[in-house]
């Protein structure tokens, strides 16, 4: 954990939420392989294990980027320019994860589009984990 920590320079709580979406990860390309081979096969193993990849990095970057603005947003001094730049940051993750959909609509083949949707939704699945890991965790 502290490794993580020091790599990414982000609190102990990212870094929880990082490790939980990177076990998401694990999980989600598991069981969608499993689906996609033997039950139901509506997108191929390989553009859904490429689509969760790009969904999972999508979600650790939105993390990291979050982490920043409220760092950043917190060590500014006026109350109007950090929720200048709060606002800022947050449409400009919005706007990666339009990039990142735009990528899946144009090569179609190479990105499932549930692989993609599972990632980036892991975002919230681990916020929600985080929460129950962080509240159990002794303080210090």
């Amino acid at each position: 954990m502290q490794t993580i920590r020091r790599v990414l320079k982000v609190s102990e709580t990212a870094a929880v939420m990082c490790l939980v979406i990177a076990g998401l990860y694990a999980a989600l390309l598991m069981l969608g392989l499993l689906v996609t081979l033997i039950i139901y096969p509506f997108e191929a193993p390989l553009p859904y294990a490429l689509g969760l990849t790009l969904g999972c990095l999508l979600s650790l970057g939105k993390v990291i980027l979050l982490e920043k603005a409220l760092d950043r947003s917190l060590d500014a001094g006026e109350e109007k320019s950090a929720k200048n730049y709060a606002h800022f940051q947050s449409i400009l993750r919005y706007l990666l994860t339009i990039a990142v959909l735009l990528v899946v609509v144009l090569f179609p083949r190479v990105f499932g589009l549930f692989g993609v949707i599972l990632g980036v939704l892991s975002l919230q699945i681990s916020a929600y984990i985080t929460g129950a890991i962080v509240k159990k965790m002794p303080i210090g």
